[in-house]
């Protein structure tokens, strides 16, 4: 797991992010906060996920199981 708590723009963290291999993002933003969600995405894809904060442990732990290691 990485916390970037960095000053910088959220898409610089983004980029660094995919470029060091982190499969799996979860961001909380403004928005999210508000409405109890998160974005979750998967590296090499542009989607991504709006998921209530208490789903979060289970998903990243589901996918991150499935990852060959």
């Amino acid at each position: 797991m990485l916390y970037d708590d960095r000053e910088e723009r959220a898409g610089v963290k983004f980029k660094d992010a995919d470029l060091i291999g982190i499969p799996i993002r979860i961001a909380v933003g403004k928005k999210g906060l508000a409405e109890g969600k998160a974005e979750f995405k998967l590296r090499g894809t542009k989607d991504f996920e709006l998921v209530p904060f208490g789903e979060l442990p289970a998903r990243a732990r589901a996918l991150a199981d499935a990852i060959p290691r």
